[in-house]
């Protein structure tokens, strides 16, 4: 009975903030929930499910068609091609910024309420603030951010976009603030710690994913001088590694498991099998790699082309000319197999494995490197063996390069990042170290797109604050370098 009263208010959370969902430019900068005296872990499980979701409806869509996860046969749908039409702009947008006033909203919460455990509310908030925020400044670039989400307190509905290094720099600070929080390691009362459906409210854990999440930041920096992220990754990783305590384990990640019901249903368990994979099939790409790792993960992936056959689809195909469907989603990904993530043990170890072999950390880069790849198994129930490595297009040889190896991580971090927002796209628009197929009819001059434009609504009811934006990246355009993009085209 206690489980089943907590499941229906959580299941109440959930439906006002899916409620709150609006194409309003006002309402995105309005709190969704009128009532002042919300409680903070009411809104954490809403936010979390939410923005997973979205994660995933795009990460489908549009990452998996720029990475060659996955290919369309729909003509008139052209992300493989490198063509993006501005009004696939909005609904990321619009539901990061949503989300983003609730998560804000914890933080304000738990402050106005000091209630047991508000420390880690506030440690948890500024965590999921981080996480959102990336994506949002990694998709689109200089963004609303400091004055973003205040409509409800102040009446800004026209906030001005901040510079991506700017936006960054305080991102890096409130993950260091989360830390400090999350230090003092106070447990939340216990009737609520199973509103968070990630790590049910422990400090220690969340601790753990802050910190992971802000390796990923200060690599995707870290050949930018301005941040000192080369300096910050040294005290975490070596210098005072103990203040900064990491995700240890594949059972520390940081995943919404789903769930056969609500309120944590998988979001497409509903949908019909035929349109779970619609109108798209594997890539050559995707499919060629798997078989060349003989990967074990392939057949939880991916179903047979044929009898005991496995095919991949040309991405970049030309128009008119669709190729024939070869091998699609499985099904049982749509039920709770497809892990809602928000970053994984297996990226940690990845990242580490990369700053190793780059010499920025004294670190053993090759045993970091096997530490991913065996998590990213376990992730899906795969065990490999030693032999595994064995394979030449895997493990580390003695005539290696460094570039050799780079990509071999990468290839294995490209595969472990499956199902996770837009990370693969953002890691190959950093380094460009993937072998993705050339396809035969690209547009964009066969350039990978390395941001997406600002939505339409923002261009017409925010249009001073978006002019300046767009004059200081020089254009709303799909290839305008971000200020941490080195380009890879």
């Amino acid at each position: 009975m206690k489980t089943l009263i907590k499941s229906s208010i959580i299941c109440a959370a959930l439906a006002l903030s899916m409620g709150s969902c609006t194409k309003d430019f006002v309402k995105m900068n309005t709190n969704p929930n009128e009532s002042a005296a919300v409680a903070p872990q009411t809104l954490l499980a809403p936010a979390i499910y939410n923005v997973i979701n979205a994660n995933l409806d795009r990460n489908l869509r549009i990452n998996n068609e720029f990475m060659q996860v996955t290919v369309t046969r729909n003509d008139n749908r052209e992300f493989h091609r490198y063509e993006v039409r501005a009004t696939e702009s909005e609904y990321m947008w619009r539901n990061w910024y949503l989300e983003l006033t609730n998560i804000r909203d914890i933080f304000n919460r738990a402050e106005e309420g000091r209630q047991t455990g508000y420390q880690t509310y506030q440690g948890i908030s500024l965590i999921l603030d981080a996480w959102v925020s990336s994506l949002l400044t990694d998709t689109y670039g200089d963004i609303p951010y400091f004055e973003s989400n205040l409509g409800y307190i102040n009446n800004n509905t026209s906030p001005k976009f901040d510079k991506q290094e700017d936006i960054y720099r305080d991102l890096l600070l409130k993950l260091e603030r989360a830390n400090e929080l999350l230090k003092e390691n106070v447990a939340v009362e216990s009737g609520n710690a199973e509103f968070d459906p990630i790590y049910s409210s422990d400090p220690a854990k969340w601790r753990k994913l802050g910190n992971s999440l802000y390796l990923r930041l200060l690599l995707r920096t870290s050949h930018k001088a301005e941040l000192n992220s080369v300096a910050k990754i040294k005290e975490i990783l070596e210098t005072n590694a103990s203040e900064y305590p990491l995700m240890a384990a594949q059972a520390e990640s940081g995943i919404l498991r789903f769930q056969g019901q609500e309120p944590f249903l998988n979001p497409f368990f509903n949908t019909r099998d035929l349109d779970f994979n619609g109108d798209k099939g594997y890539s050559e790409f995707f499919i060629n790699n798997l078989l060349e790792l003989n990967d074990p993960r392939l057949s939880t992936w991916a179903t047979e082309a044929t009898l005991g056959v496995y095919g991949g689809m040309q991405s970049g195909y030309p128009k008119g000319s669709i190729p024939e469907r070869q091998s699609t989603l499985q099904v049982s990904l749509k039920n709770t197999a497809m892990p809602g993530i928000i970053m994984t043990y297996a990226e940690l170890q990845f990242i580490i494995a990369e700053l190793a072999e780059r010499g920025i950390v004294q670190k053993d880069a090759e045993q970091h490197y096997k530490n991913g790849v065996n998590a990213s198994m376990e992730l899906w129930n795969k065990t490999i063996t030693d032999a595994y490595f064995d394979n030449t297009k895997i493990g580390f040889q003695t005539d290696d390069t460094q570039t050799d190896r780079l990509k071999k991580i990468h290839l294995q971090k490209y595969f472990s990042l499956l199902f996770t927002d837009f990370q693969q796209w953002f890691e190959y628009r950093r380094t460009g170290l993937l072998d993705l197929y050339t396809g035969a009819a690209l547009e964009n001059d066969g350039k990978m797109p390395v941001r997406l434009s600002y939505p339409l609504i923002s261009q017409s009811l925010n249009k001073a604050n978006y002019d300046e934006a767009v004059s200081r990246m020089g254009g709303d355009r799909i290839n305008n370098l971000m200020w941490w993009q080195i380009g890879v085209n």
